[in-house]
């Protein structure tokens, strides 16, 4: 029954790569990798399964543990609603858990590391790390619009990942009860690819972002006219501190300019790599520095300082400023006062 499982997984999973690289070039790199990371790992999983590895008998193929298709999971839930169109490569960094978790089992495997109870402890610890990853994951999804799609599989993986841990502290076994964590997260694993194919042909942008590059392939803009529309911008946005509209539209600036919109976004997005509510965001970020430090709003509280500046809301201001500055408003404020009597 298992293998008749895995073969139906493994040719789904096959066809659905075939159908993300006939359009890879549609969609943002990050989100495009992280997905075929995601659909590689649960396929690799399905058919080199520890206890029924499809093509070796009695195989143990290490590289391939739920961790890693958790771990590329959280990432792709990550940059799901994010606008860049870069990995960041300090996000490499979330495969150390991994990492570790494998180097450890490999040595033990081959007689390098004797378990006992420090062992056993790092172990837990470090797939404790994969506990927080999906938790996180699923709390990021609860948060978002469009994206809830994904806690069909997030969730049962959950579920699956925390029993099997569960199992192990209990009976101090690394048998899954009722064999879940081969079965269930295989069946997982056609469900979603299934899911994931027919979302690709219904709703393709419900499941990848489409690439800012790919939007503006007709694009008319020269060298000359980028850089006349990026001064112009700045003049009126920055000069004239049209950033201080709390209600300001990137309909409002490209009507003021007199070009069309999809210009504008382009400009901002392409050349200038951030989108027009980051824009506006930094300058009124930069704004709000200098109101701290004059006098003439002393008596303002942050909130009302962020509010001249053109922030319409507390948490969004919060939000903004720890981002692009590292630290809250409040912390930012005590550190100019601290270099003050310094």
């Amino acid at each position: 029954m298992l293998k008749t499982i895995q073969i139906i997984a493994l040719l789904q999973g096959l066809f659905l790569l075939f159908i993300l690289f006939k359009h890879k070039e549609n969609y943002k790199k990050p989100n495009f990798w992280l997905l075929l990371g995601s659909v590689i790992s649960v396929l690799f999983y399905a058919i080199g399964d520890d206890d029924y590895n499809l093509f070796v008998e009695d195989a143990n193929w290490f590289l391939f543990h739920e961790t890693l298709i958790i771990t590329f999971f959280f990432l792709f839930v990550r940059y799901y609603k994010s606008e860049k169109e870069t990995f960041n490569s300090k996000d490499f960094l979330f495969f150390i858990p991994y990492v570790v978790n494998v180097l450890l089992h490999i040595g033990a495997a081959i007689g390098l590391l004797e378990p006992h109870t420090f062992f056993t402890v790092l172990i837990r610890l470090i797939e404790l790390t994969f506990a927080v990853y999906l938790l996180y994951s699923i709390y990021d999804v609860f948060k978002a619009e469009k994206e809830k799609w994904l806690l069909f599989f997030i969730i049962p993986l959950t579920l699956i990942f925390i029993i099997d841990e569960l199992s192990f502290v209990i009976t101090n076994s690394n048998e899954s009860p009722y064999f879940l964590d081969s079965y269930g997260i295989i069946l997982i694993a056609v469900f979603l690819f299934y899911f994931v194919l027919y979302k690709l042909i219904i709703t393709p942008k419900d499941v990848l972002p489409t690439s800012q590059d790919s939007k503006y392939k007709t694009s008319t803009l020269t060298d000359t006219s980028i850089e006349h529309l990026k001064n112009e911008l700045k003049r009126l946005v920055v000069g004239e501190k049209w950033f201080k509209n709390q209600k300001l539209t990137v309909d409002d600036v490209a009507k003021e300019l007199k070009v069309p919109r999809q210009q504008l976004s382009e400009v901002l997005n392409i050349h200038m790599q951030m989108g027009f509510q980051d824009f506006l965001n930094h300058y009124r970020v930069e704004e709000f520095i200098q109101y701290l430090q004059n006098d003439t709003y002393k008596n303002y509280t942050l909130l009302g300082i962020a509010n001249e500046v053109g922030f319409n809301s507390k948490s969004s201001f919060n939000t903004v400023f720890k981002k692009l500055k590292g630290m809250t408003p409040s912390q930012y404020k005590k550190m100019l006062s601290d270099d003050e009597y310094a």
